[in-house]
């Protein structure tokens, strides 16, 4: 899946000369001081197709759902902290030389990452100032999840992709459909079969996360065969409860938000997950819009399946 993961989203050239298949995990030892050392940070060396080193691939699985403004800093740290670890266990090349190290933050929240990449956009000092050549320098390639538009995804033929939907589904009428994706890719590459227990648990939790119920262990076991049937079963008391739920929520946000400008926040950051390539004319509408026309098109996200279904005519009109 990792290597999956970049080929499929690092579009950089040198990508082709890893050679995934010697790849190997690298057990770390260290921590960052006052940081609780996460489960969700994985390192691991993987040789160059041509023979003449490593690259070791550091990957951070970010789970919030707001962007760290500090985690250049801390991608840094992590960089010099495995470094320490080559060198204290001597694991350094023939050549004496540090080997590269490839930072990589895989971001999947709610909103886009709008925080920095680059250390020295953290720095504080002026651009022609001549302290620049003894600050340190860093950054990391970011995967942000949202940035991904559902017909980006659709065109991907990668288990990647389908984990990005899982991720970014908002509807549990959406999960059949992606289930049967699943099941379909499977089938294609029955190699990966390993994989089905994995992706079977992120259904399982995608349907807890969406209809409230907690994830029973006891139907741990089960394959995807069998999400599938469940789904299907139990998809219209879902579908209701995940609508009155969603209602309620809403209802909570707005009723916080005394001001129309609260109320246009609330369905744009809806309609951005419902929808990641929201056109900017719809956001434009939605901005413009009265606080009656806003409370109308809130009620049709619940069943909208395309923006159509939302705003009608008004997109002809618009357009």
């Amino acid at each position: 899946m990792l290597a999956d993961l970049v080929r499929q989203f690092v579009p950089e050239p040198w990508v082709a000369d890893l050679d995934f298949d010697h790849m190997e995990p690298v057990q770390t030892t260290y921590h960052v001081p006052g940081m609780p050392k996460r489960a969700s940070d994985v390192v691991w060396r993987i040789p160059l197709r041509t023979g003449s080193g490593v690259i070791y691939l550091l990957l951070l699985l970010e789970f919030q759902s707001d962007a760290l403004r500090w985690m250049v800093v801390r991608i840094v740290a992590y960089t010099c902290l495995l470094w320490l670890q080559l060198l204290h266990e001597k694991q350094l090349p023939a050549d004496g030389l540090l080997p590269p190290v490839f930072p990589v933050v895989l971001h999947n929240g709610d909103s886009p990452w709008l925080m920095p990449v680059r250390l020295r956009d953290l720095i504080g000092l002026p651009e022609d100032s001549p302290l620049w050549s003894f600050q340190p320098d860093g950054q990391f390639f970011l995967i942000d999840e949202i940035k991904h538009a559902k017909r980006d995804l659709d065109q991907r033929d990668s288990l990647s992709a389908l984990v990005f939907k899982i991720e970014q589904c908002q509807d549990p009428e959406e999960l059949p459909v992606l289930v049967n994706e699943v099941i379909a890719w499977f089938e294609r590459y029955p190699e990966f079969a390993d994989l089905k227990l994995v992706m079977t648990a992120m259904f399982r939790n995608a349907i807890a996360a969406m209809t409230g119920e907690k994830v029973d262990e006891a139907k741990a076991t089960l394959d995807l065969l069998e999400v599938k049937t469940m789904l299907q079963t139990n998809m219209e008391n879902w579908r209701k409860n995940w609508q009155n739920e969603k209602l309620k929520e809403w209802h909570q946000e707005w009723g916080q938000a005394s001001e129309r400008q609260g109320k246009t926040e609330v369905l744009l950051r809806q309609l951005h997950r419902r929808f990641p390539d929201l056109p900017k004319w719809v956001e434009q509408k939605v901005i413009d819009a009265k606080t009656e026309l806003l409370e109308e098109w809130t009620d049709l996200i619940l069943d909208a399946r395309s923006l159509e279904d939302i705003f009608g005519d008004e997109m002809q009109i618009t357009h």
